[in-house]
């Protein structure tokens, strides 16, 4: 049975890159707070370790199965929600920014890894390849990675895979915030699927970040927006009926999937 109004936490905050123990007591506590008060819990890209580097990922990046994501999984469980976060995945010596859905079962539903590597990924993370989606709570869901989402046809993808709401672990940087801002908007509007996003905020080793979380409805509408400059939680409350109300006239996915037109010659 969907779920038609699901309850979502955005988990604007600082990170600090490279401290796997701080972050994660961060991620835990955060859950643990969400209790009875949300159905599913969003924290930014990398979220448990920070942006590594060359020279640190192999000691950051953990397997799925590692410390930091089961102590998530168990803190998912105790505290009955689910749960989206980012993290340095370690695939047998192959390193991956990796977006996983844990759901209240402390059951991992989802993996994605980023496929469109930013500067700061090159040298650190390999791409990734695949665009799944799954079943939450009746919703079909998939998840993007920051950068990612700067291209029309990952965010397609998703959507010709089925999905009807994209969680987005962002690490939009300054003086770039605006380029997410208003390209979420959109990726929802071309869709017609809602969108969430949750962004880290404040100082890092290498870049300042600009916040700015939202929640944007499929037909384009931002239901809610952070703070640029604070940390901060955005609690929304998404109908996802909507998604089948901006589908009831036409279908954007299924009309682009017609062949195109020729072109016409003088």
């Amino acid at each position: 049975m969907m779920m038609t109004a699901p309850r979502i936490r955005l988990i604007q905050s600082t990170l600090v890159d490279g401290d796997i123990g701080r972050n994660l007591d961060c991620a835990l506590q955060t859950i643990a707070a969400a209790r009875g008060e949300t159905d599913l819990v969003v924290f930014s890209e990398t979220y448990v370790s920070g942006f590594p580097t060359p020279a640190n990922v192999a000691r950051l990046a953990e397997p799925l199965d590692g410390p930091s994501i089961s102590a998530v999984r168990a803190a998912a469980k105790e505290a009955g929600v689910s749960v989206v976060i980012g993290f340095a995945e370690n695939d047998g010596g192959r390193f991956y920014n990796t977006a996983v859905l844990i759901d209240e079962s402390g059951a991992v539903l989802l993996k994605y890894r980023k496929t469109h590597l930013y500067e700061s990924d090159e040298g650190v993370f390999e791409r990734g390849d695949a665009f799944p989606v799954c079943d939450w709570h009746g919703v079909r869901v998939g998840l993007l990675i920051c950068f990612d989402l700067e291209f029309p046809e990952t965010a397609r993808m998703l959507a010709r895979n089925g999905a009807e709401l994209i969680v987005i672990a962002d690490g939009m940087m300054n003086p770039y915030g605006h380029v997410h801002r208003r390209m979420i908007p959109v990726r929802a509007m071309e869709n017609q699927v809602a969108v969430v996003m949750a962004n880290r905020v404040g100082e890092g080793e290498r870049y300042t970040f600009c916040g700015q979380s939202q929640a944007v409805d499929p037909d384009g509408e931002r239901i809610a927006i952070a703070d640029a400059a604070r940390e901060d939680v955005l609690d929304v409350t998404l109908d996802l009926e909507a998604v089948a109300r901006a589908r009831e006239a036409f279908r954007y996915v299924d009309l682009a999937a017609l062949a195109p037109v020729p072109a016409r010659h003088a």
